[in-house]
């Protein structure tokens, strides 16, 4: 199955990389989206920088989906599918999903880092066998969503942790950074993407 990791400046484009071509994906990283089995949005960076650079493949990233190509979003990646974000100045974000992304709520120390459990909320194939797994977390926001997401964690607040819907997923951990929860993970992605 052929990847393609998008680079917008700013993502840990060689750890999400390294995690697909382990589980077996042909992986290319570029700096425009063009037609595959999956497109990644990587994380890291700030939603303000990575919603802008998105304005101008917008229409071909909306075009791509309603032909099929589907979507994973880690971390920053998973947020700027969501409406809004306020990191580093109110941006819109792609709208794919509903809800805003803001800062932790209540969290004891920013940013978050460490492992974390989670919890199987509203399931779906991405996160079949992962309930009271822990996966690793870096990050100072988190998606405020009515969408129910597949999976949440708790850091001050419960929140959205994998994310699953028409084609489009994400994961605010780092499923290439989570040991044998990722490798979970990165298995049940070749599924999802096979449904």
């Amino acid at each position: 199955m052929r990847a393609i990791v998008l680079n917008y400046g700013v993502g840990n484009l060689f750890s999400i990389s390294a995690g697909l071509r382990r589980a077996d994906f042909e992986v290319e990283i570029s700096q425009e989206p063009k037609e595959a089995d999956l497109i990644v949005l990587p994380g890291v960076g700030a939603f303000s920088a990575v919603g802008n650079f998105m304005r101008k493949w917008e229409a071909t990233l909306n075009d791509l989906r309603r032909r099929g190509v589907r979507f994973l979003g880690v971390c920053l990646g998973m947020q700027i599918m969501f409406e809004e974000g306020n990191e580093g100045g109110k941006t819109r974000g792609l709208g794919w999903l509903p809800g805003q992304v803001d800062l932790i709520r209540e969290a004891p120390k920013l940013p978050h880092i460490g492992w974390d459990s989670l919890k199987e909320r509203s399931p779906c194939i991405l996160s079949e066998g992962l309930d009271g797994k822990y996966a690793y977390f870096v990050h100072s926001y988190v998606a405020y969503t009515p969408h129910p997401p597949a999976m949440t964690s708790r850091y001050g607040v419960e929140f959205p942790a994998l994310v699953c819907d028409d084609g489009v997923a994400g994961t605010q951990f780092h499923p290439e950074k989570s040991g044998e929860t990722g490798k979970i993970f990165f298995n049940n992605l070749r599924r999802w993407l096979k449904a």
